[in-house]
Protein backbone atom coordinates (compact mmCIF):
# COMPACT_ATOMS: atom_id res chain seq x y z
CA UNK A 1 0.00 0.00 0.00
CA UNK A 2 1.51 3.35 -0.95
CA UNK A 3 1.64 6.87 0.20
CA UNK A 4 -0.24 9.66 -1.32
CA UNK A 5 1.73 10.69 -4.16
CA UNK A 6 0.79 14.35 -3.90
CA UNK A 7 2.61 14.70 -0.95
CA UNK A 8 4.49 18.46 -1.28
CA UNK A 9 4.44 20.90 -3.73
CA UNK A 10 2.44 20.09 -6.19
CA UNK A 11 1.32 22.32 -9.73
CA UNK A 12 1.87 22.36 -13.40
CA UNK A 13 5.16 22.41 -14.32
CA UNK A 14 5.82 25.78 -16.62
CA UNK A 15 9.19 27.91 -16.92
CA UNK A 16 9.29 31.27 -15.17
CA UNK A 17 10.83 34.14 -16.44
CA UNK A 18 14.28 32.82 -14.65
CA UNK A 19 14.18 29.45 -16.35
CA UNK A 20 13.87 31.31 -19.71
CA UNK A 21 16.62 33.18 -18.70
CA UNK A 22 18.82 30.59 -17.22
CA UNK A 23 18.15 28.54 -20.78
CA UNK A 24 19.12 31.22 -22.88
CA UNK A 25 22.40 31.94 -21.51
CA UNK A 26 22.93 27.61 -21.35
CA UNK A 27 22.11 27.88 -25.18
CA UNK A 28 24.45 31.00 -25.49
CA UNK A 29 27.26 28.98 -23.44
CA UNK A 30 26.43 26.19 -25.80
CA UNK A 31 27.18 28.48 -28.78
CA UNK A 32 30.27 30.14 -27.44
CA UNK A 33 31.91 26.43 -26.74
CA UNK A 34 30.96 25.23 -30.62
CA UNK A 35 32.61 28.37 -31.86
CA UNK A 36 36.03 27.65 -30.18
CA UNK A 37 35.45 23.68 -31.18
CA UNK A 38 35.16 24.90 -34.64
CA UNK A 39 37.74 27.21 -34.61
CA UNK A 40 40.40 24.79 -32.95
CA UNK A 41 39.36 22.21 -35.44
CA UNK A 42 40.44 24.76 -38.50
CA UNK A 43 43.40 25.09 -37.12
CA UNK A 44 42.24 29.16 -36.12
CA UNK A 45 43.90 30.93 -32.81
CA UNK A 46 41.33 31.59 -30.12
CA UNK A 47 42.46 35.32 -29.79
CA UNK A 48 40.16 37.05 -27.39
CA UNK A 49 38.39 34.33 -24.92
CA UNK A 50 34.23 34.74 -24.65
CA UNK A 51 32.75 36.90 -22.35
CA UNK A 52 30.81 34.03 -20.84
CA UNK A 53 27.55 36.07 -20.24
CA UNK A 54 26.05 33.38 -19.13
CA UNK A 55 28.14 32.45 -16.47
CA UNK A 56 28.51 36.27 -14.94
CA UNK A 57 24.93 36.36 -15.26
CA UNK A 58 24.67 33.08 -12.85
CA UNK A 59 27.48 34.29 -10.47
CA UNK A 60 26.03 37.92 -10.42
CA UNK A 61 22.50 36.91 -9.70
CA UNK A 62 23.11 34.05 -7.27
CA UNK A 63 21.67 31.11 -9.61
CA UNK A 64 24.76 28.67 -10.12
CA UNK A 65 22.05 25.99 -8.53
CA UNK A 66 19.43 26.55 -10.80
CA UNK A 67 22.20 26.88 -13.93
CA UNK A 68 23.75 23.46 -12.77
CA UNK A 69 20.38 21.89 -12.70
CA UNK A 70 19.35 22.93 -15.87
CA UNK A 71 22.78 21.93 -17.03
CA UNK A 72 22.88 18.52 -15.85
CA UNK A 73 19.58 17.91 -16.69
CA UNK A 74 19.92 18.56 -20.31
CA UNK A 75 21.16 15.11 -22.44
CA UNK A 76 21.94 15.71 -25.66
CA UNK A 77 24.50 14.21 -28.36
CA UNK A 78 26.31 11.45 -26.26
CA UNK A 79 29.72 12.81 -27.88
CA UNK A 80 29.44 16.18 -28.36
CA UNK A 81 32.19 18.52 -26.05
CA UNK A 82 30.89 21.50 -26.05
CA UNK A 83 28.18 20.25 -23.92
CA UNK A 84 30.63 18.39 -21.74
CA UNK A 85 32.56 21.69 -21.56
CA UNK A 86 29.02 23.39 -20.34
CA UNK A 87 28.32 20.74 -17.57
CA UNK A 88 31.78 20.78 -16.55
CA UNK A 89 31.41 24.65 -15.89
CA UNK A 90 28.62 24.27 -14.38
CA UNK A 91 29.64 21.89 -11.32
CA UNK A 92 33.01 23.36 -11.36
CA UNK A 93 30.90 26.73 -10.25
CA UNK A 94 28.99 24.41 -7.52
CA UNK A 95 32.13 23.19 -5.87
CA UNK A 96 33.63 26.61 -6.56
CA UNK A 97 30.84 28.41 -4.42
CA UNK A 98 30.93 25.67 -1.65
CA UNK A 99 34.52 26.75 -1.38
CA UNK A 100 33.17 30.29 -0.28
CA UNK A 101 35.00 32.07 -3.82
CA UNK A 102 33.97 35.37 -4.20
CA UNK A 103 32.47 36.53 -7.33
CA UNK A 104 35.52 37.30 -9.67
CA UNK A 105 37.36 34.21 -8.57
CA UNK A 106 33.85 32.05 -9.61
CA UNK A 107 34.08 33.71 -12.67
CA UNK A 108 37.96 32.95 -13.73
CA UNK A 109 36.82 29.05 -12.49
CA UNK A 110 34.02 29.27 -14.79
CA UNK A 111 36.18 30.76 -17.88
CA UNK A 112 38.95 27.97 -16.68
CA UNK A 113 36.55 25.07 -16.93
CA UNK A 114 35.26 26.10 -20.15
CA UNK A 115 38.36 26.44 -21.90
CA UNK A 116 40.57 23.38 -20.25
CA UNK A 117 39.34 20.84 -22.88
CA UNK A 118 40.30 22.48 -25.93
CA UNK A 119 42.90 20.26 -27.00
CA UNK A 120 40.14 17.43 -27.43
CA UNK A 121 38.85 19.04 -29.96
CA UNK A 122 42.10 18.49 -31.93
CA UNK A 123 41.30 14.69 -31.63
CA UNK A 124 40.00 12.66 -34.81
CA UNK A 125 36.61 12.20 -34.98
CA UNK A 126 37.08 8.66 -35.30
CA UNK A 127 39.02 8.36 -31.99
CA UNK A 128 36.05 10.33 -30.19
CA UNK A 129 33.56 8.04 -31.95
CA UNK A 130 35.20 5.14 -31.29
CA UNK A 131 32.89 2.37 -29.58
CA UNK A 132 35.25 -0.54 -29.44
CA UNK A 133 38.35 -0.69 -26.84
CA UNK A 134 41.01 1.89 -28.13
CA UNK A 135 44.20 0.63 -29.10
CA UNK A 136 47.44 1.68 -27.48
CA UNK A 137 48.36 4.61 -30.04
CA UNK A 138 44.70 6.27 -29.44
CA UNK A 139 45.00 6.01 -25.84
CA UNK A 140 48.03 7.76 -25.90
CA UNK A 141 46.28 10.22 -28.24
CA UNK A 142 43.79 11.16 -26.00
CA UNK A 143 46.33 11.27 -23.53
CA UNK A 144 48.37 13.78 -25.02
CA UNK A 145 44.99 16.59 -25.27
CA UNK A 146 46.39 18.64 -22.42
CA UNK A 147 49.63 19.44 -23.83
CA UNK A 148 47.21 20.09 -26.68
CA UNK A 149 45.05 22.39 -24.50
CA UNK A 150 48.56 24.14 -22.84
CA UNK A 151 49.69 24.62 -26.86
CA UNK A 152 46.30 26.09 -27.66
CA UNK A 153 45.99 28.57 -24.87
CA UNK A 154 49.21 29.90 -24.64
CA UNK A 155 48.66 31.53 -27.73
CA UNK A 156 45.67 33.37 -26.78
CA UNK A 157 45.74 36.67 -25.04
CA UNK A 158 48.16 37.66 -23.40
CA UNK A 159 46.16 38.52 -20.20
CA UNK A 160 44.94 34.33 -20.18
CA UNK A 161 48.48 32.95 -19.93
CA UNK A 162 47.39 31.16 -16.74
CA UNK A 163 44.76 29.01 -18.48
CA UNK A 164 47.45 27.64 -20.12
CA UNK A 165 49.27 26.13 -16.91
CA UNK A 166 45.57 25.39 -15.42
CA UNK A 167 44.78 23.43 -18.43
CA UNK A 168 47.88 21.14 -18.43
CA UNK A 169 47.39 19.85 -14.99
CA UNK A 170 43.12 19.19 -14.95
CA UNK A 171 44.35 15.28 -15.05
CA UNK A 172 47.03 15.39 -12.77
CA UNK A 173 45.98 13.47 -9.32
CA UNK A 174 46.97 14.31 -5.81
CA UNK A 175 48.49 10.87 -5.87
CA UNK A 176 50.65 11.05 -8.28
CA UNK A 177 48.31 8.71 -10.69
CA UNK A 178 47.54 11.39 -13.25
CA UNK A 179 49.09 12.93 -15.92
CA UNK A 180 51.35 14.22 -18.40
CA UNK A 181 53.35 15.18 -15.78
CA UNK A 182 52.61 12.87 -12.53
CA UNK A 183 52.28 15.96 -10.15
CA UNK A 184 51.37 15.47 -6.46
CA UNK A 185 49.78 17.21 -4.08
CA UNK A 186 49.96 21.01 -3.63
CA UNK A 187 51.84 21.16 -7.01
CA UNK A 188 48.30 20.74 -8.76
CA UNK A 189 46.17 23.98 -8.95
CA UNK A 190 42.91 24.52 -6.92
CA UNK A 191 41.11 25.00 -10.24
CA UNK A 192 43.08 22.21 -11.74
CA UNK A 193 41.78 19.52 -8.68
CA UNK A 194 38.06 21.40 -8.94
CA UNK A 195 37.65 20.52 -12.69
CA UNK A 196 39.44 17.49 -13.14
CA UNK A 197 36.95 16.08 -10.49
CA UNK A 198 33.95 18.02 -12.20
CA UNK A 199 34.98 16.78 -15.31
CA UNK A 200 35.11 13.38 -14.18
CA UNK A 201 32.03 13.34 -12.90
CA UNK A 202 29.91 14.69 -16.12
CA UNK A 203 32.00 12.04 -17.99
CA UNK A 204 31.18 9.19 -15.82
CA UNK A 205 26.88 10.63 -16.05
CA UNK A 206 27.07 10.80 -19.88
CA UNK A 207 26.36 8.35 -22.39
CA UNK A 208 29.57 7.52 -24.37
CA UNK A 209 29.76 5.14 -27.81
CA UNK A 210 31.37 2.51 -25.76
CA UNK A 211 29.45 2.48 -22.60
CA UNK A 212 26.27 3.39 -20.91
CA UNK A 213 25.81 6.93 -19.13
CA UNK A 214 26.38 6.03 -14.96
CA UNK A 215 23.61 6.10 -12.75
CA UNK A 216 24.15 9.17 -10.62
CA UNK A 217 24.23 7.71 -7.61
CA UNK A 218 26.56 5.20 -8.25
CA UNK A 219 29.12 7.75 -9.59
CA UNK A 220 29.00 9.71 -6.64
CA UNK A 221 30.11 6.66 -4.86
CA UNK A 222 33.08 5.87 -7.38
CA UNK A 223 33.71 9.49 -6.38
CA UNK A 224 34.02 8.92 -2.84
CA UNK A 225 35.80 5.53 -3.22
CA UNK A 226 38.20 6.44 -5.65
CA UNK A 227 38.25 10.14 -5.27
CA UNK A 228 40.00 9.88 -1.71
CA UNK A 229 43.50 9.56 -2.82
CA UNK A 230 43.39 11.28 -6.40
CA UNK A 231 41.49 15.06 -4.87
CA UNK A 232 42.20 17.27 -1.85
CA UNK A 233 39.59 16.23 0.78
CA UNK A 234 38.32 19.97 0.85
CA UNK A 235 37.82 19.76 -2.62
CA UNK A 236 36.01 16.30 -2.16
CA UNK A 237 33.85 17.58 0.74
CA UNK A 238 33.03 20.71 -1.39
CA UNK A 239 31.47 18.53 -3.90
CA UNK A 240 29.41 16.08 -2.13
CA UNK A 241 28.32 18.75 -0.41
CA UNK A 242 27.01 20.28 -3.23
CA UNK A 243 26.27 17.46 -5.25
CA UNK A 244 24.63 14.67 -2.86
CA UNK A 245 24.39 11.40 -2.48
CA UNK A 246 21.40 11.22 -5.21
CA UNK A 247 22.36 14.56 -7.27
CA UNK A 248 19.98 16.50 -9.63
CA UNK A 249 19.36 14.25 -12.66
CA UNK A 250 19.12 11.06 -11.09
CA UNK A 251 16.33 8.67 -11.29
CA UNK A 252 15.14 7.03 -8.04
CA UNK A 253 12.49 4.55 -6.31
CA UNK A 254 10.92 5.46 -3.41
CA UNK A 255 10.03 3.62 -0.73
CA UNK A 256 5.83 3.94 -1.54
CA UNK A 257 6.56 2.62 -5.02
CA UNK A 258 6.57 5.76 -7.11
CA UNK A 259 9.50 6.18 -9.45
CA UNK A 260 11.14 10.10 -9.90
CA UNK A 261 14.04 12.41 -10.73
CA UNK A 262 15.62 14.28 -8.59
CA UNK A 263 15.01 18.17 -9.15
CA UNK A 264 17.01 19.72 -6.35
CA UNK A 265 19.53 18.49 -3.16
CA UNK A 266 18.93 20.14 0.11
CA UNK A 267 22.48 21.26 1.38
CA UNK A 268 24.08 18.73 4.46
CA UNK A 269 20.99 16.36 3.70
CA UNK A 270 22.23 14.43 0.61
CA UNK A 271 19.56 11.67 1.42
CA UNK A 272 16.90 14.14 1.35
CA UNK A 273 16.22 15.73 -2.13
CA UNK A 274 13.45 17.37 -3.79
CA UNK A 275 11.69 14.43 -6.08
CA UNK A 276 9.16 15.32 -9.08
CA UNK A 277 7.15 12.45 -9.25
CA UNK A 278 6.77 10.84 -12.75
CA UNK A 279 4.78 7.07 -11.93
CA UNK A 280 2.93 6.41 -9.16
CA UNK A 281 3.31 3.27 -6.80
CA UNK A 282 0.68 1.48 -9.25
CA UNK A 283 3.36 2.34 -12.20
CA UNK A 284 1.34 4.74 -13.51
CA UNK A 285 2.26 8.14 -15.39
CA UNK A 286 2.09 10.64 -13.90
CA UNK A 287 -0.57 13.27 -15.02
CA UNK A 288 0.51 16.66 -12.90
CA UNK A 289 3.95 17.87 -11.93
CA UNK A 290 4.19 16.26 -8.36
CA UNK A 291 7.07 17.32 -6.35
CA UNK A 292 7.82 15.75 -2.80
CA UNK A 293 10.53 17.33 -0.89
CA UNK A 294 11.78 14.81 1.48
CA UNK A 295 12.75 16.52 3.93
CA UNK A 296 9.30 17.48 4.62
CA UNK A 297 7.94 13.81 4.63
CA UNK A 298 9.67 11.22 7.37
CA UNK A 299 7.96 8.58 6.09
CA UNK A 300 9.19 8.69 2.61
CA UNK A 301 12.66 7.69 1.25
CA UNK A 302 14.86 7.25 -1.45
CA UNK A 303 14.62 3.02 -1.82
CA UNK A 304 17.03 2.85 -4.48
CA UNK A 305 18.73 4.97 -7.86
CA UNK A 306 17.22 3.71 -11.11
CA UNK A 307 19.26 4.28 -14.92
CA UNK A 308 15.31 6.00 -15.81
CA UNK A 309 12.61 7.16 -14.33
CA UNK A 310 9.90 5.75 -17.26
CA UNK A 311 9.65 8.80 -18.48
Amino acid sequence: MGFIVSLGLTGQAKDGPIEMEIRSHYETLLKEAAGIRDRVKNGQDLGELPTLDGLRYAIKKDLIDPFHNYAVSTYGNQIDLPEHTVKVASVSLKIGKSLKYDPKKLLELGLASFVENVGMYTIPDHIIQKSEKLDPEEIATIRGHPEKSYEILSRASTRYQWLAEVSLQTHERADGSGYPQGLRGVEISEFASIMGLADTYVALTSERPYRRRWVPADAVRLMLSEGKTQFPTRILRAFMNEISLYPVGAYVKLNNGSLGRVISTEKNQPLRPHVKILRDFRGHKAEKSTVIRLLEHPLLYIKEALSTGGE
